[in-house]
């Protein structure tokens, strides 16, 4: 276990990840919030479709240039209803 010198407390593994480690660790997360608001959010769904592009094609965090990402239009243009990942209650 390594320690932060200036409170000495215990640091947790990802304060002391390689770089390696940590882009790993992105790419795992954004494949899962690509694929959860592909699969909960239509108005996501919609623009993934339109792009051309599927979940199971992000292998890398390069591959993030090709996903949609959001902008005000489409915000504005979902908003409310076709933007939620998950339900109102």
């Amino acid at each position: 276990m390594q320690f932060d010198n200036s409170s000495r407390r215990a640091l947790d593994p990802i304060e002391t990840a390689s770089i390696d480690e940590l882009r790993d660790l992105q790419l795992i997360r954004m494949q899962w919030s690509i694929a959860h608001a592909y699969n909960n959010v239509p108005a996501y769904k919609k623009l993934c479709d339109e792009k051309g592009v599927h979940p199971y094609e992000l292998k890398s965090l390069d591959d993030l240039k090709n996903f949609p990402f959001t902008t005000k239009a489409y915000l504005r243009d979902a908003y409310p209803f076709d933007s939620f990942a998950v339900p109102m209650n």
